[in-house]
């Protein structure tokens, strides 16, 4: 656990995730989701331990109001990466850098399997994720046309890269 002070000075804790986040999790950040399904889907997710999946929520009074994944690329060649997926945070809470406190928490968990890279990526058209990530110190590196599909719909994608070191650093 780590305690963290907010830039409008409320004092919130970073820890891993565990299932008894759940209940809050399916309240505050992912309404209409059962209880069941997140525990389900979190342990498909950090099923392979925690040296390919990490996982951080970040707790202000016993509430989740944000949470992070990072995910170690599996191939040879590429272990040297890691993935930042399902960066959410309670909408109270934008703007207060909790985006920045999850993946820098799990920059330093992945730092001692020798990962170098962080990765994201974000939907062409989400421009407040991505002026966020740049603030991050996320730089772009390319866009997947037609990267991601919903229903029937496609949109690009736009990769985005920081050296784990230098999102360790900026805190």
């Amino acid at each position: 656990m780590t305690k963290c002070v907010l830039r409008n000075g409320t004092t919130v804790e970073i820890k891993p995730y565990d299932d008894s986040f759940a209940d809050s999790l399916a309240g505050n950040l992912f309404q209409g989701v059962s209880v069941e399904t997140i525990i389900q889907q979190r342990a498909d997710l950090l099923a392979s331990g925690p040296e390919e999946v990490y996982s951080v929520c970040v707790i202000f009074n016993s509430e989740v109001v944000g949470v992070c994944t990072g995910v170690r690329k599996r191939w040879f060649g590429e272990r040297h990466r890691i993935e930042m997926v399902q960066v959410v945070v309670k909408d109270d809470f934008h703007g207060q850098g909790i985006a920045r406190l999850m993946m820098t928490e799990i920059a330093k968990h992945f730092k001692k399997y020798e990962v170098e890279i962080v990765q994201i990526s974000a939907e062409s058209t989400n421009a407040i994720a991505i002026a966020a990530y740049e603030r991050i110190g996320f730089v772009r590196y390319g866009i997947l046309k037609n990267g991601l599909r919903h229903g029937g719909t496609y949109s690009d994608e736009i990769m985005m890269s920081v050296r784990c070191s230098d999102l360790i650093k900026e805190q």
